[in-house]
C-alpha cells in the first residue's frame, strides 16, 4: 500500500471518528442545554387563556369572522382529567356555542334557549381536538435574578409534586397579597420570630407594565366584527352596542356622525353588560345564569376618528367605581382627568402633546383605564399618564354596596359579602362626546383587563369579596390569567406530602424551590387541522409571551 494510501486511510479514519466526538459533544451539549437553559413544555388545560391555550376546540363566526377558543366538552375514557381527542358525536347535547363579539356573553339566559336569539354558531357534531400551546422556559433564570411579579412562570404544583403548573406571579416575599375588585394590592409585612404578620407600609396598587397589560387586554366588542346580516327570520338579533342621536352606521362597521354641533355616542350597558366572562369558558349543557360574573371597570376604549373639518374636539370617557375617568383631546393638546359621579368640576391628572386631528385622516385613539392608572394612547404612542392612589378599603367603598364596620374587619368572614351582586349594580357606563366638526367613526372597540375573582374557599379566609395572603420569605403567589376556571393560589387547600416533609407545608403558596424557571416564548402554538386531519402550524399566534 502507498503512502497516498496510507495517508487517505488514517484521514478517513480520523474523519469517522472526528463525527463521533462532533455528534457526543453535540447530544451533551443539547441534554445541558435542555437540563439548564431552555426546555419546552405543553400548555396542558386553560387556566391561561386566553394567553395561552391548553387543549381546546376552535370556532369561527361565519357571521362576524372571529376566531375563538373553546374549552374541551367531553372526557376521554382514561377520566376526567383527559379529554377525548374526538369531541361531540351523535351525543351532543345542545352544541351551540357563542359569538363573543355579538353578546357579552352570560346575559342570565340559558345557552340553549338564546341559540337563534342571539349569534351563534353550531359546530358539526364531529369536532377534533386541538392540541395545546408548546412554549419555551428559561430554567435556572431564577438562580441568578429574583421572579418580577407579573412573569408566567412554570413551578410543580404544590398539591402534586409530578404535576407542573403554569401561572402569573403576582406576589412576592415579604408581602401581604390583598385581590381587591380583580386588582392586586400589596404591602411589606415583617414576620419575625414566627408572630403574626406586622404591616411595615401602606396597601399600595400593583400596576402591570404596558407590554404586559397591551397582551391582557379582552375583546369586548368592536365594530370590525359587527355581523353580516343582524335579522334572522325576520326579527333582529343583533343589537349594536352604541345609541346616540344623529349617528348612522355603514354596513354596521363604521359610525357617522353628519353635524358639527356637539354629539355624544353612548354604550348600551342595559342590553351589554361588561362582565368578567371568559368564552373558553363555555360549556353547552350548563345554565349559564348560575355562573358567578363579576361587572368589570378597568376597560380599554379605542377609535379610529377621522373628521370632516378642522376643529374637532373628542372625549371618550369611563364612568366607573362612582367616578368618571376622561380623556379630552383638541387643535391644543390632550388632558386626562377624573371627577366624582354628579359633579361639574374635572380634576386634571396629566397632559400631553396633541396636534389636533386632521381632515381626512384617521387618527387612532386609546383610552385606558386599568390598576387606578389612565393611559392615552395616539397611534400607538403614548401620549399621557396618570395615576391615582386609592387604598384597598376606599376601592371597595367605590366598588361595592357593603357597609358597615363588619366589612372591613378582616377577622369577620361575611358570606354575602362573597357574592358578585355586593359589587354595585350599576355597570360600567361608556361615551364618546364629539364637537366641531362631522366625523366618521373606525374600528369602535371596547376591551377589557382580565380579573382576578375572590376565591370561593381557600386558605386566605376567601369568603368576602376580596382575598388576603401573607407570603413568608421564599413564598411567591401566583393566579391564572383564566380566573374563574383556574386551581391556583386562592384555591389550594393540600399540600403535597414529599413537599411538606421537604420543602415548606404551607398551603396556598409556591415555594422557590418549586419554580422551574420563566416562560417566554410560545414556539409551536396549537396547529391548525387542513381537511380536519393535517395539522397546519399556527405561525400567525408564535409570540413571546408577556
Amino acid at each position: 500500500m502507498s503512502d497516498q494510501q496510507q495517508s487517505g486511510h488514517h484521514r478517513h479514519d480520523g474523519s469517522i471518528k472526528e463525527t463521533f466526538v462532533s455528534l457526543a459533544i453535540s447530544f451533551v451539549m443539547a441534554l445541558v442545554f435542555r437540563s439548564f437553559v431552555v426546555e419546552a413544555f405543553v400548555i396542558p388545560t386553560g387556566s391561561m387563556a386566553p394567553t395561552l391555550l391548553g387543549a381546546h376546540m376552535d370556532f369561527r363566526s361565519d357571521q362576524t369572522g372571529y376566531e375563538w377558543a373553546v374549552n374541551p366538552w367531553y372526557p376521554s375514557a382514561r377520566g376526567q382529567d383527559v379529554p377525548a381527542g374526538i369531541q361531540g358525536g351523535t351525543n351532543v347535547a345542545n352544541p351551540s356555542v357563542t359569538d363573543p363579539t355579538t353578546t357579552t356573553g352570560y346575559n342570565q339566559e340559558p345557552l340553549r334557549r338564546r341559540g337563534r336569539a342571539r349569534g351563534h354558531v353550531t359546530p358539526p357534531e364531529i369536532k377534533r381536538l386541538r392540541a395545546g400551546d408548546r412554549i419555551l422556559v428559561q430554567k435556572y433564570l431564577y438562580e441568578l435574578f429574583p421572579p418580577s411579579r407579573w412573569d408566567v412562570v412554570v413551578f410543580k404544583n404544590p398539591e402534586l409534586a409530578t404535576q407542573n403548573f403554569i401561572k402569573r406571579l403576582v406576589g412576592l416575599p415579604g408581602e401581604q397579597i390583598w385581590i381587591v375588585d380583580g386588582d392586586i394590592f400589596a404591602r411589606a409585612v415583617s414576620t419575625r420570630d414566627g408572630g403574626d404578620p406586622v404591616p411595615e407600609g401602606d396597601w399600595t396598587i400593583q400596576r402591570k407594565p404596558h407590554s404586559v397589560q397591551k397582551s391582557l387586554w379582552r375583546l369586548v366588542h368592536s365594530s370590525e366584527y359587527s355581523p353580516l346580516t343582524p335579522e334572522r327570520d325576520g326579527r333582529r338579533w343583533f343589537q349594536d352596542p352604541w345609541r346616540g342621536p344623529d349617528w348612522l352606521t355603514r354596513d354596521r362597521r363604521t359610525y357617522r356622525n353628519d353635524t358639527s354641533t356637539p354629539s355624544t355616542l353612548s354604550w348600551d350597558d342595559t342590553n351589554w353588560p361588561i362582565w368578567d366572562w371568559v368564552p373558553y369558558n363555555e360549556f353547552p349543557t350548563k345554565v349559564n345564569s348560575r355562573v358567578e360574573q363579576f361587572p368589570v371597570a378597568d376597560l380599554r376604549l379605542r377609535a379610529g376618528i377621522e373628521p370632516d373639518g378642522p376643529g374637532l374636539s373628542a372625549a371618550p370617557t369611563i364612568r366607573a367605581r362612582s367616578h368618571e375617568f376622561q380623556a379630552f383631546l383638541d387643535d391644543s393638546g390632550a388632558v386626562l382627568r377624573m371627577r366624582p359621579e354628579g359633579a361639574t368640576e374635572w380634576q386634571d391628572l396629566a397632559t400631553g402633546d396633541f396636534g389636533g386631528f386632521a381632515p381626512g385622516r384617521v387618527t387612532n385613539i386609546e383610552l385606558w383605564h386599568a390598576d387606578q392608572a389612565l393611559t392615552l394612547v395616539v397611534n400607538g404612542s403614548v401620549i399621557a399618564e396618570a395615576e391615582y392612589d386609592w387604598s384597598p378599603i376606599a376601592r371597595l367603598g367605590f366598588s361595592t354596596i357593603a357597609e358597615g364596620e363588619a366589612f372591613l374587619d378582616p377577622d369577620v368572614r361575611s358570606p354575602a359579602l362573597s357574592s358578585a351582586a355586593t359589587y354595585r349594580p350599576a355597570q360600567p357606563a361608556l361615551r364618546w362626546e364629539f364637537d366641531g366638526s362631522a366625523l366618521t367613526m373606525h374600528r369602535v372597540g371596547v376591551d377589557r383587563d382580565l380579573f382576578y375573582e375572590p376565591a370561593q374557599s381557600s386558605p386566605m379566609r376567601a369568603s368576602r369579596p376580596y382575598s388576603v395572603a401573607t407570603l413568608e420569605p421564599d413564598h411567591y403567589f401566583v393566579l391564572g390569567d383564566n380566573s374563574p376556571s383556574s386551581k391556583d393560589g386562592r384555591l389550594w387547600d393540600t399540600i403535597d406530602e414529599a413537599i411538606a416533609l421537604q420543602i415548606d407545608p404551607t398551603e396556598g403558596v409556591v415555594h422557590r424551590k418549586l419554580l422551574l424557571g420563566k416562560a417566554f416564548f410560545v414556539y409551536f402554538p396549537a396547529p391548525k387541522m387542513l381537511l380536519d386531519r393535517i395539522p397546519i402550524p399556527d405561525f400567525g399566534r408564535m409570540r413571546l409571551i408577556r
